[in-house]
């Protein structure tokens, strides 16, 4: 697998895939939205190519003190076959030349099998906090 930074050109094929896999979508994951993210953590939104085909892809985001992982996604031929630990290794790597010591991510509660994934790469369930949201834009009344 190449992995390769985002580029704003790629968002079509990203977007089927993340519908594909079947991630909650929303108005954060509009083509201006994804390229305000893209503007801040340009080498932490990576795809992952093979032969050519986007297979693999995550958001990376950092806000100066802490890392996000979001939009973990992989073609469902593709999956299980380690391209989204490795593409998750890559984005750990690049975490760690920016400073970031600790990382988040948000994971859907019913999604188990995507739970035990992560806890495999040693990441560990919090159940000390609770997730909240605010919705600023009230063109966007989702949940996501």
């Amino acid at each position: 697998m190449e992995i390769h930074n985002f580029s704003i050109d790629m968002y079509v094929e990203v977007f089927k895939l993340w519908e594909m896999t079947g991630l909650s979508l929303g108005g954060s994951d509009t083509k201006e939205q994804v390229a305000k993210v893209l503007e801040y953590n340009p080498e932490l939104f990576m795809v992952g190519k093979v032969k050519g085909k986007i297979i693999v892809v995550v958001l990376g985001a950092f806000d100066g003190r802490r890392g996000y992982v979001h939009h973990l996604s992989v073609d469902p031929e593709f999956q299980k076959k380690g391209y989204g630990k490795e593409m998750m290794e890559e984005l750990h790597k690049r975490f760690l030349t920016k400073g970031v010591v600790k990382a988040h991510l948000f994971v859907e509660i019913e999604n188990k099998g995507v739970i035990e994934f992560y806890k495999k790469m040693g990441w560990y369930v919090r159940d000390d906090l609770e997730m909240m949201s605010y919705n600023l834009d009230k063109n966007y009344p989702d949940k996501c």
